[in-house]
């Protein structure tokens, strides 16, 4: 599946130089995809070279599971955004826009800090699984468990606060802006945090099963392309300040010359 990606990719790339002009969004977009394909085939390739897979436990492969899905982030993001621009989507414009830019880059931070976490607490949940509830619950106290057992509690925790954040975030921008694409999309993307927060829930009571496991895993991709398709649309339309939510005015026009008499 890893090669057909990387080859779809190539395609995606010869397409776009063809049918877009120098200097376009969509170039940037693809040339970025390529970019984090190949390192994602990198840090595959290294995870493979190095073992650590199977039952490494190490902290080596904590580091590199947890970079690796980073750059599977960035590189759904910018596949994301390549779709989103050849689609006839602005290019984002950051000018008089701080404080939406500031926010909704707060948010992807947290949630790949989230996604880091997530992917720590899939590791120890694989490697280490409990038979029960209360015997999970006692791994994650014990002061001589291994670390990826002890840095379980951490996910849900980040999970609560970034979710909880981006709820605040969205119904910022659907109060703010005055385009029905923003407001879909920030109702889609709540609609997925409280989803993603149930089936987390889920899962621990399951006590992380592999299915599962996957099952969050994609909610964790929808999510995350919602909000970087959220952050595009929201940075690429104008602020609705008073003067653009009022009825146009019509300027009137006069001739480059007047009839002299």
């Amino acid at each position: 599946m890893s090669g057909l990606a990387f080859l779809l990719v190539i395609a995606l790339l010869v397409i776009a130089f063809r049918l877009y002009q120098k200097g376009s969004m969509v170039r940037l977009g693809v040339s970025l995809s390529m970019l984090f394909m190949v390192s994602e085939a990198l840090l595959g390739a290294g995870l493979v070279l190095f073992e650590l897979v199977a039952e490494n436990a190490s902290l080596a492969r904590a580091f590199s599971m947890s970079f690796h899905l980073v750059n599977t982030f960035l590189l759904l993001a910018s596949l994301s955004l390549t779709a989103w621009w050849a689609s006839g989507g602005r290019p984002v414009q950051t000018k008089g826009k701080g404080l939406m830019l500031g926010l909704l880059a707060l948010g992807m931070i947290g949630m790949l800090i989230l996604g880091m976490s997530g992917a720590v607490t899939a590791l120890g949940d694989t490697l280490f699984p409990a038979r029960s509830l209360a015997e999970g619950v006692q791994q994650d106290l014990s002061p001589t468990a291994h670390f990826l057992i002890r840095l379980r509690f951490l996910h849900p925790t980040i999970a609560i606060l970034v979710g909880l954040y981006l709820i605040l975030v969205a119904r910022w921008l659907y109060l703010r802006r005055g385009d029905h694409v923003t407001a879909l999309l920030a109702k889609i993307l709540i609609i997925l945090i409280i989803l993603q927060l149930s089936f987390g829930l889920v899962n621990v009571f399951l006590l992380a099963p592999i299915w599962m496991q996957i099952l969050h895993l994609l909610l964790s991709d929808l999510l995350w392309i919602i909000l970087v398709l959220l952050a595009a649309n929201a940075l690429s339309q104008r602020m609705l300040v008073g003067s653009l939510m009022r009825s146009p005015q019509k300027t009137p026009i006069s001739s480059s010359s007047e009839t002299t008499t």
